[in-house]
């Protein structure tokens, strides 16, 4: 198995932090009512991303969505009181959840990515609608933002996120397909997450990273899951399932691959080569645009 640590322990994916990451604040140790964090936290997520569509005159109004918004911020909140608890408390719940990350049929698709921050204030205002009283939580966060899930992966890329614990994290524990493999170093800068966590001590030094060679792994799904301990024992993780793609063996020799061949084609944010000569063999590949990365990855080898 082949992993080093990373020198840029950021990553250069910040897309799913640079809205999102400030609404964690609701999660430091207060009481809030549900409409009190909604304002504070979910109403801005709405009007960026939902409010287009789910408004009167809009697609989802044309489709007969159940639920619309309006600019009005408290009627917004009532109107997810509404349909989350109906017709028992927290009967739509996980409805709102799957259908925001583009499950449950959403027209819209995804509009918000698994695991993002945004997410999470999206989920953490789904437990407030759904309890009777507020309670009192304690900081607990882990997210692994690499690998993205749903993606494939190829070659030597990120493995990556961050953690933060009101009583301190311990240390990061990666786990692939169930079974243990190492710990993450752990104590990387991330002025993000301290500015979302002020009243945390040392989140501004919560980031994980380390250089992971997915080549390691099989052709096809895997889990890669994120086990954040604290200095009392507690743990909380965070999961994604991708999908491998890799030749037959390490690409090693400085003049293995010739385009000289080939020919490609482009469609969207994918390049499609045909006949590509990699240490002698043919292949056809295709290769996408993938944020997280900055740069293009291989998702198909044929």
């Amino acid at each position: 198995m082949t992993r080093n640590v990373s020198t840029d322990l950021f990553g250069s994916h910040w897309v799913l932090l640079a809205v999102g990451l400030s609404l964690w604040l609701s999660q430091v140790a207060t009481a809030q009512t549900a409409k009190d964090f909604y304002l504070s936290n979910v109403e801005t997520i709405v009007q960026g991303e939902c409010i287009v569509c789910h408004r009167s005159g809009g697609n989802a109004d044309s489709n007969g969505a159940d639920i619309l918004f309006t600019s009005s911020a408290s009627g917004n909140h009532d109107a997810f009181d509404a349909y989350v608890n109906s017709p028992t408390l927290g009967a739509k719940s996980g409805r709102v959840l799957s259908k925001i990350i583009g499950g449950a049929g959403h027209g819209g698709g995804a509009v918000i990515s698994q695991g993002s921050p945004d997410y999470e204030a999206f989920s953490a205002y789904m437990d407030l609608l759904t309890e009777d009283e507020p309670t009192v939580t304690v900081v607990h966060r882990v997210a692994l933002e690499e690998p993205v899930a749903g993606e494939i992966h190829t070659g030597v890329g990120n493995l990556r996120g961050w953690a933060v614990a009101t009583d301190g994290i311990s240390k990061v524990e990666i786990f692939i397909d169930g079974a243990y493999e190492f710990d993450a170093p752990y104590g990387g800068r991330r002025n993000d997450v301290g500015g979302a966590f002020p009243d945390v001590e040392d989140s501004s030094d919560s980031g994980f990273s380390l250089a992971w060679n997915y080549s390691d792994l099989s052709a096809g799904p895997h889990t890669i899951t994120a086990v954040a301990h604290t200095a009392t024992g507690a743990t909380q993780e965070s999961s994604a399932s991708f999908n491998v793609v890799k030749f037959d063996t390490f690409i090693a020799a400085e003049n293995a691959v010739d385009l000289n061949e080939g020919s490609c084609s482009l469609s969207s944010d994918e390049i499609s080569i045909l006949d590509a000569r990699v240490e002698g063999s043919l292949y056809d590949l295709v290769l996408k645009w993938r944020t997280a990365e900055q740069g293009f990855e291989i998702i198909e080898i044929r």
